[in-house]
């Protein structure tokens, strides 16, 4: 009888429901930016779950722990630090951090362009993309575009060919794009 009742509250544990491991919304690789908008979610911990804007300084505020960096981290490595600070007082937390709104990946054309200025972009984009959401080319612009990007607190400026880009003879050029990169087309 005792065999019995083991075996079934053996096989009782292994169906309870456990909650999702945390996931990735915007991807594994997906970066946390200025401006995006967060659902912190602690399983069994309705009060201590909400959702957060990452403010300019690329922080939010969490109840019980108080402000955190998030900006530069992805889903999992935030839900982690989350879950080490909130372990002081919840037991074994279990946190799940999705991004509702990603705000913060944007880039900018420049020059001979359907539409100058600010673009924000919801997914990981390449060039060619970029500029056929941007209205493409207009008649009088160069067919050498320049990509500016930061690289390391360092700008680079990269020439690229839009002919050879378009043609398909270079497709190494359509590049995907990084937050903050800067379009110019002369």
């Amino acid at each position: 009888m005792r065999a019995l009742l083991l075996a079934a509250t053996c096989w009782l544990l292994a169906a309870a429901p456990r909650p999702a491991p945390p996931q990735d919304a915007a991807g594994a690789d997906y970066l946390i930016g200025v401006e995006d908008v967060l659902s912190v979610s602690v399983w069994k911990e309705p009060e201590l779950s909400k959702n957060v804007n990452v403010r300019p300084d690329g922080k939010i505020t969490v109840p019980l722990i108080g402000d955190l960096q998030a900006a530069g981290k992805t889903p999992t490595q935030l839900a982690a630090s989350i879950g080490e600070g909130l372990a002081r007082f919840v037991g074994e937390p279990i946190v799940t951090i999705t991004v509702e709104q990603i705000n913060s990946f944007k880039v900018y054309m420049i020059g001979e362009i359907g539409k100058q200025g600010e673009l924000p972009l919801k997914r990981r984009m390449r060039l060619l993309q970029a500029i056929a959401m941007a209205g493409g080319l207009s008649p009088y612009a160069s067919k050498n575009i320049v990509l500016v990007r930061d690289e390391g607190g360092r700008e680079v400026r990269t020439e690229i060919d839009y002919r050879k880009l378009l043609s398909g003879e270079r497709p190494d050029l359509n590049i995907y794009l990084k937050p903050g990169d800067t379009i110019i087309v002369p």
